[in-house]
């Protein structure tokens, strides 16, 4: 492996591309036949495979190095961030979530003088944009996929973890099941990284919850809030982005704006209700049991 401006390449000579773990080396590979990298936010993924088995998971690198005893500002947060991705896929693993993605193992990867945390997660069939672009379903397959997902935010609730980042990229069908990914802006209910959160911007734009968007205008020394607004991201911040799933899974737009009845193609007035439900600007939206019952009902009603 190589490093250039800022991020993790595949070396040009193979016997470079390795990690060994546990008595075992793992060739690391592409995603992508066409590039060298693949380039995140703040980390690089790439396929590896374990030789003796032949099965392939992936590898997600931190990008930022753990030597760099003089890193920009918000540099050793970022890696700190990537350190709580890692405890909670952990947690996930040690508690049998069947819902989230499930964790191999991590460590740190030199290169060079350099070194990067890493961790290995099973390998993903497709996301969910690619998985709605590509396939037709029927209204029972959506329910049964909002279902899945739900129950994967559950799983995560049952441990105080907030996910904050939920939109179909980091939805993945693994082995028939769609499983929760990217916990890399999670939150926790008691949480000490609040106070090098404040005013920043979390989650993906489109997908963000009134009170995330709170959080960036009305939180922060420069900032009054006089009118107090929310800008606590939790559970229900994670039921808001549900909302905005959901009805992208069940008809394939984003909501936005004062949304009516004929914003959704759906004929079931119920359906819209508890989208609507958890699209409220206002806290009121409701639990994820809730959810899970109206949908019960909901689904029933079209199994044939």
């Amino acid at each position: 492996m190589r490093v250039s401006k800022g991020n993790i390449y595949l070396s040009k000579e193979e016997y470079n591309n390795i990690l060994s773990y546990d008595n075992v080396d793992y060739i690391i590979k592409s995603l992508n036949d066409r590039f060298s990298k693949s380039k995140g936010g703040n980390s690089n993924v790439f396929l590896i495979e374990d030789p003796q088995e032949g099965t392939e998971y992936v590898i997600k690198f931190s990008k930022y190095n753990l030597n760099d005893k003089d890193g920009v500002a918000n540099y050793w947060d970022r890696i700190e961030r990537f350190e709580r991705e890692i405890e909670a896929l952990n947690i996930a693993r040690n508690n049998e979530f069947e819902f989230v993605v499930k964790i191999l193992f991590d460590g740190n990867y030199d290169i060079g003088n350099q070194s990067f945390r890493y961790f290995v997660m099973e390998k993903a069939d497709s996301d969910l944009t690619d998985y709605l672009k590509n396939t037709e379903l029927a209204i029972q397959q959506r329910f049964l996929i909002c279902t899945e997902i739900l129950s994967g935010i559950k799983e995560l609730h049952s441990k105080h973890i907030y996910h904050r980042d939920i939109k179909p990229d980091n939805i993945l069908f693994i082995n028939g099941t769609w499983k929760i990914s990217d916990l890399g802006l999670i939150g926790h209910r008691d949480d000490d990284f609040k106070a090098k959160e404040i005013g920043m911007k979390i989650g993906p734009a489109n997908w963000m919850s009134p009170e995330a968007f709170n959080k960036m205008y009305n939180e922060g020394p420069d900032c009054k809030n006089i009118h107090g607004f929310d800008c606590n991201l939790d559970d229900q911040s994670d039921i808001f982005q549900l909302g905005k799933l959901f009805w992208f899974i069940f008809q394939g737009n984003i909501p936005d704006g004062q949304l009516i009845r004929d914003d959704f193609k759906i004929e079931d007035d119920q359906v819209f209700a508890v989208l609507l439900n958890m699209l409220s600007h206002s806290k009121d939206r409701s639990t994820i049991e809730g959810i899970e019952a109206e949908f019960e009902k909901r689904y029933s009603v079209y199994i044939i």
